[in-house]
This record gives structure tokens, C-alpha cells and sequence, in this order.
């Protein structure tokens, strides 16, 4: 038996040893590499291929968020790559573009291109509005429209309109369409708002793309809340304007946040109610950013642009704030040059990320959905699309077609829901009633006064119901008080689903004052009571015009106020045939910038129906406008005559007063034919809280001519001018002028109405 040898027991122990531990380290590497390469194969499939992932948070601050597009164009440029977006107000508007894919170029390219005033005014243009509503244009009516529901008045839930800015929205996103779900937009993206009965948080990770960016940014009082799953959702800022935490919740590790919050006011700026309430509202969101930027860790960046006194309106200098936020950005290169990946990651990232714009869509269906308590029926809806499937529209046309429903009135908001098919695009029109309609209230006030004491003052009172039944029959009722006053109901009966036929009865009282001049002196002031009553037959070929044919009877009494009797006081009753009609593209009626409108009006009065004077009358004028720049050059022309037998001192054709003979007292020239051309331009100056403000002049000459009196003598025409400032205000056109008229007639203005 051999002999014990302890010296060999240990060295068989340490050879164990040494191969249990070279096992064990294969063992723990062949773990280690498997659950790397399991981490390292989801973090590819993600995007992230081991680097931190980078979340995004990009504050409200209206327009002042433009300033998130430099930011953007510095992240390109450093080959930042981003795998969350978190956006509130305007930052979800912009965090919702680049989530969808397109580049920061792209969308400096649409942010600086929109007209930014057309957008917030909320209205399609002019030229596309039902022509019911646009003829209203040309009462003295304000813009502002009250609803009448239960006997009470309804407000409208916002002050702008926003039909232009969710159309803007859903045409700008289109690549986007049918992505329901925010986890798999490009990006992953969030949009924070709030519950406008709750005041909570609501963070939006599905549904529609852009109306959860468009509800993020609902003002209070300023745009209409957005409902979506049940709640009406608002501009989320004040909740959480720089939402911080829920790009943290997303998974991001590293945060680069975007503050375009402005500093509060000193004492010397509150100094109104306004200003004051603004400043409430601004301390409540200081307050939620404080507490999410106290949350930034040391390798976080805080981008905050110096926006000095460029307001959250300054929607029009989108520009000059896009070229700060890429300042801020850039003087925080060191800080995010850590995050920069190699030329070949960042490609691969961008080819994953990006999607080109949708300019163009075939349409491969066409439906209309209406939401509302009055039930518009679709198919009346559907009559006012001209797109039908089979068809290539581009996505201006996609916005006209919108405008076209919406300006019909009677909608809050027209949505365009686009969604790919194998075969197209599928089109569905979504047209949502006023939630304060149909029945309407509306009121406006004229003033003219000669500085010489002579004044002339008119409310107006407008009462619409519309949609008395399912044609869209409409009884409109007008109250005037004040130098006119009267009462006017009409009804107006579509006899189609298009509305291209209708009828329409009507009646009439008023009582107005009527002057009669002698050269400059006024001789007489008469007080003219009249009742009429008529039934017209006409044609609407929707928002372009509209041509009426029909009876009118009416009664006509003259007493005299002032001076000595002048005109006949003996009672007139008349029977007529009237034919009418206006073709109306003019973009805006008080300062119009371009377009036309053209109208004519036929009067035959006969003694068969009734009258005691048998005449013809017959006249027309024509406007046209054209812009350079902002010089507008306005022409019209008017003219108006009897035919055959002399018109009675009720229905003669009248000039004088403003932009009518500036110089010439209002009326005063009477008589049997009239003729008067007008040259009018004006230069816009700026824009103020009032309004639009304009310097213009007019050159003008005409006349009119009485009985035994050659009837348009070219050589007899009078010539005068005139010289004004105007505002384009919510109650109408104001003018400040001074008149000029041959013969030394002269006369200063002050006018608050519509002249042309």
C-alpha cells in the first residue's frame, strides 16, 4: 500500500479548483453574452442600439413654438436621434409633425408658409360662402352671431373659429391617416390637454393625429374645446406645459426639453382687467413648469429661447422665432453633442423615421356623416361636394371642399377623415351642427354724421331661424331703429335638396326721413311711411349669386317735418313686377382686396296690379378690386334710368355723401337717371386691436338728372374726391374723411357703415 501524500491531495484539489472556475466563467460569460445579445436584439428592434434613449418635450407658448423647429434642425444636424415626442399646446402641434415623420426642414417650410391671419380668422374664403350668408355681408351687421335655444342666448364656446386650423391640421398629417394607435407613428408621441370639467391632466396617445394636437392647443375662450371619447378637452398647458414626466413614463432616459414660456408681467403692465386675467393664467402654468423643470437630472438640457416681446399671437413672425430657437439650441451644442451618433446610425435612423407629405390622394369613396340635434340631412351635405370617387384632388382642394360645407352657416366644424384603402383614399366628411344654433341673433349699428349737425343713426336687430324643415327653410326677421325705422320678415323656402330653387314671401314696414334739397340748401324733411309686401321665385346657384323674378305691392304715404311742401303728401299705392339678381366673388366687403360683384335690379310698376303711377325703372353697378402688395385700387360703376314714363318722388335714384359725391350732402342730388364712376385706393397701414387700419382716397364722378333735363349728359357730370382713414372693425367699416366736391362743396365725415 503507498504511502499517504498530502503535497498531492492539494495539488489534485487546486486542479479541480482551477477547472470548476474556468467552467464557471464560461458559464457566467455564455449568460452575460446571451441576455446581452437578448437586450442588445430588443434594443435594435426598438431603435435605440445602445445608446440612451432620448425623449423630447416641447412646451405650449402659441406662437412662440415655432421655436421648436430650430431646435429640430440643430437635433438634424447633430445627428441627435429622438425615440420620444411629448407636446403640449403649440409643442404638440410640432411634436405631432415630426412624430409623423416629416423632417424639421419640411415643417419650416409649411410653418413659415401659412397665411397665418386667414387661418385664425376661422372663415373659408369669401368666395366659397353660401350666398344666404354672404348677402348678409352687406347689412350693418357685426360678426359676432348669438344662438336662441330654450328661449335663452347661447354663446359660441370659443371668440376664433376654428374650422380653418383643424382642416389645416388634418391635411397637414395626412401621411399620417389611419395611424390610430401614437406608439406606432414614426415616433412615439403623446399630446397633453385637459379636461375642461375636471381640470385634469389627459395625456393623448390614440385616435386622431391631429385633433389631439388641435385639442391640446384649445385656448379657453379663445378656440372651441375639442370633445373626444366624451370630454371636452383644452389647451393642456395648464396642467402641464412642459410635460416633462410623461416622456419620462414613455421610457425616455435622457430629456431635451423646449421652455418658450415667457416671464411674468411687473406691476406697470397689469393695469387692465385683460392684462391682469393673463397674468392669473400665466402664473398658473409657471407653476407647473417650475415643478417639472426641478425634475431635469445634470445630463438632461434645458433649452429655453429668449423670445424678448415676441407674443404668443405673432403667428405672422414665425420666422424670425424659428431663428431663435436654433440660437438657444446651438448655444447648448456641448451638452447635446453626447448624444450625436455616427453618420451610418443616424442614416439608418432616418430612414426608419421619416415620411414624405401627402399632397395628393385618389378618392376611392365619398361618405358624409352629420352630427347634430337639428339631423341636416347628408344629402344635402353631399350636394355642396364636387369631389366624387375615382377622382385626383390635392389637398387645397380637400380644404375648398371643407370651406364649401362649412360655409353654409350652419356647422361648428367640418372634419375631413382621410384613411387609405388598396383601391385609394376614403373620404369621410364629418360635419358637426353649432351646438348654439340653428336659431341665431345678431345686431349692428350705423352712424353717419357732417361734423355740421346734421346725423343719422341705425341699429339693426336680425333674428334667423334656420332649418324650419328638412329643405332648410330659413324665417329671417330684421327690427331697425333709429333714423329708419322699420320691421322686414321674409321666409325663404328651398325647393330642392340643392337649394338651386327656391321661393321666398316677404313684408315690409318702415318709416324714414327723406330730404329734399335745392343746390345746397335743403328745403323740406319729409317723413315717408311705406308697407310692401312680395313673392319672388328665384335661382341660387349656391355660393356665386342669385336671381329672383316675382310681385311686390306696397303703399307709400309723405309728410312733411320741415320747410315747405315740396312733394306731393297724397297717399301712392303700387303693384310691380321685380326682377334682380347679384353675382357676388368679392373677398371682403368693407375693404375688399380682390374680386367682383355685379348686381342689376328691374322695376315695373303697373296699373293692372294696383299702382297709381305706371314707370319702369331699371338699374346696375358693377365693383372690381385688385391688390399690389397692400395698395388696393378699387373701380365701380353705376347707373340707373326710367324707362318710358317718369318716376314718382318715392322710387328716384339719390346721390351724395361719402364715396357718393364726397362733398355733397347725403341725398343730395334727385332724380330721373343717375350715373356715377368711382376710383378708390387705400394702402394698409397695420393692424391694431381694432382692427385693420387703412389711409385711401377717392376720385369720383357722376350726377344725377332730373325730369326735362337731358337724361346721362357725359358733359354735365360732377366731379369730387375725398380723403379718409378707415378701420376694419367687428362692427363694420369706420371712416374718418374729408369730401371734396365741385362747386366748392366741401364736407368732413364721420361714418361707421358700409359705403359700396
Amino acid at each position: 500500500m503507498p504511502a499517504f501524500n498530502p503535497r498531492g491531495v492539494r495539488n489534485e484539489t487546486r486542479k479541480t479548483r482551477r477547472v470548476f472556475y474556468v467552467l464557471l466563467a464560461t458559464l457566467i460569460f455564455i449568460v452575460f453574452d446571451l441576455v446581452n445579445a437578448s437586450f442588445a436584439a430588443c434594443a435594435s428592434k426598438a431603435g435605440y442600439d445602445h445608446r440612451p434613449r432620448i425623449g423630447l418635450v416641447l412646451g405650449g407658448g402659441g406662437a412662440k413654438g415655432a421655436a421648436d423647429i430650430g431646435v429640430l434642425k440643430v437635433l438634424e444636424e447633430l445627428k441627435i436621434p429622438v425615440d420620444y415626442i411629448v407636446g403640449t399646446s403649440m409643442g404638440a402641434i410640432i411634436g405631432a409633425l415630426y412624430a409623423s415623420g416629416l423632417s424639421a426642414e419640411e415643417i419650416e417650410k409649411e410653418v413659415t408658409s401659412i397665411n397665418w391671419k386667414d387661418v385664425l380668422s376661422g372663415e373659408p374664403s369669401r368666395q366659397d360662402i353660401d350666398y344666404r350668408r354672404k348677402r348678409e355681408d352687406y347689412e350693418i351687421l357685426t360678426g359676432l352671431s348669438l344662438g336662441i335655444k330654450n328661449g335663452k342666448i347661447v354663446m359660441p364656446k370659443g371668440f376664433i373659429k376654428d374650422q380653418n386650423v383643424n382642416v389645416l391640421f388634418e391635411t397637414l398629417m395626412l401621411h399620417a391617416a389611419g395611424i390610430t394607435d401614437f406608439d406606432k407613428l414614426p415616433i412615439p408621441f403623446r399630446a397633453v390637454a385637459a379636461d375642461a370639467e375636471t381640470g385634469k391632466m389627459v395625456v393623448l396617445k390614440s385616435g386622431s393625429l391631429a385633433n389631439a394636437a388641435r385639442a391640446s392647443m384649445s385656448v379657453p375662450g379663445v378656440f372651441p374645446p375639442i370633445e373626444l371619447n366624451g370630454r371636452l378637452l383644452i389647451d393642456g398647458g395648464i396642467v402641464r406645459n412642459l410635460p416633462i414626466d410623461i416622456a419620462r413614463k414613455m421610457g425616455a432616459d435622457i430629456i431635451i426639453c423646449v421652455d418658450v414660456g415667457k416671464p411674468l408681467k411687473t406691476g406697470k403692465y397689469l393695469v387692465n382687467p385683460v392684462s391682469i386675467m393673463s397674468q392669473m393664467i400665466d402664473i398658473m402654468m409657471k407653476k407647473n413648469v417650475d415643478a417639472q423643470i426641478r425634475t431635469l437630472g445634470p445630463n438632461d438640457v434645458y433649452i429655453h429661447p429668449e423670445l424678448g416681446e415676441l407674443d404668443s399671437t405673432d403667428f405672422d413672425k414665425s420666422a424670425e422665432i424659428d431663428r431663435i430657437g436654433e440660437k438657444a439650441a446651438r448655444e447648448k451644442m456641448a451638452a447635446l453633442k453626447r448624444y450625436s451618433v455616427s453618420g451610418a446610425e443616424y442614416a439608418a435612423f432616418a430612414a426608419r423615421h421619416r415620411r414624405s407629405m401627402v399632397k395628393e390622394v385618389k378618392i376611392a369613396s365619398v361618405k358624409v356623416l352629420v352630427e347634430g340635434e337639428t339631423k341636416i340631412p347628408p344629402e344635402v351635405v353631399a350636394s355642396r361636394l364636387s369631389i366624387k370617387p375615382g377622382d385626383i384632388v390635392n389637398t387645397e382642394k380637400l380644404k375648398e371642399e371643407a370651406g364649401i360645407v362649412y360655409g353654409t352657416g350652419d356647422f361648428e366644424r367640418v372634419d375631413l377623415d382621410v384613411k387609405k384603402r388598396e383601391n385609394g383614399y376614403e373620404l369621410l366628411v364629418k360635419a358637426k351642427e353649432k351646438s348654439w344654433g340653428p336659431n341665431y341673433l345678431r345686431f349692428g349699428v350705423a352712424l353717419e354724421s357732417d361734423f355740421e349737425g346734421d346725423s343719422r343713426y341705425n341699429m339693426l336687430f336680425d333674428y334667423t331661424r334656420r332649418w324650419v324643415n328638412s329643405l332648410g327653410a330659413e324665417w329671417k326677421t330684421q327690427l331697425n331703429l333709429g333714423s329708419m325705422t322699420g320691421i322686414y320678415s321674409e321666409f325663404y323656402q328651398p325647393l330642392t335638396v340643392s337649394h338651386l330653387f327656391f321661393v321666398s314671401p316677404s313684408a315690409q314696414w318702415k318709416r324714414e326721413l327723406y330730404d329734399v334739397y335745392a343746390g345746397s340748401h335743403r328745403e323740406a324733411s319729409y317723413s315717408v311711411t311705406s308697407y310692401s309686401g312680395g313673392f319672388d321665385f328665384g335661382y341660387q346657384p349656391w355660393m356665386y349669386g342669385e336671381a329672383r323674378l316675382g310681385l311686390l305691392y306696397g303703399s307709400f304715404r309723405a309728410k312733411a317735418q320741415t320747410g315747405s311742401v315740396v312733394l306731393p303728401e297724397d297717399h301712392a299705392t303700387r303693384g310691380a313686377i321685380v326682377a334682380k339678381g347679384r353675382f357676388d366673388q368679392l373677398d371682403n366687403v368693407n375693404f375688399p382686396n380682390k374680386g367682383y360683384v355685379a348686381q342689376f335690379n328691374f322695376l315695373s310698376s303697373l296699373r293692372a296690379l294696383g299702382s297709381n303711377d305706371a314707370y319702369n325703372k331699371l338699374e346696375g353697378s358693377v365693383v372690381w378690386a385688385v391688390t399690389f402688395g397692400k395698395q388696393t385700387f378699387l373701380s365701380s360703376l353705376s347707373a340707373g334710368s326710367r324707362i318710358g314714363n317718369a318716376l314718382p318722388f318715392y322710387d328716384q335714384f339719390t346721390l351724395g355723401g361719402l364715396l357718393d359725391l364726397s362733398g355733397l350732402q347725403t341725398n343730395q342730388l334727385l332724380g330721373q337717371s343717375m350715373m356715377l364712376w368711382r376710383l378708390i385706393t387705400y394702402h394698409k397701414m397695420g393692424h391694431s386691436f381694432i382692427g385693420d387700419f387703412y389711409l385711401g382716397g377717392s376720385l369720383e364722378s357722376g350726377n344725377a338728372w332730373q325730369e326735362g333735363e337731358k337724361q346721362f349728359d357725359l358733359g354735365n357730370l360732377r366731379l369730387a374726391g375725398s380723403l379718409f382713414a378707415g378701420y376694419d372693425t367687428i362692427l363694420g367699416p369706420f371712416y374718418l374723411a374729408f369730401g371734396h366736391a365741385d362747386g366748392g362743396f366741401n364736407a368732413g365725415y364721420f361714418y361707421l357703415g358700409r359705403t359700396f
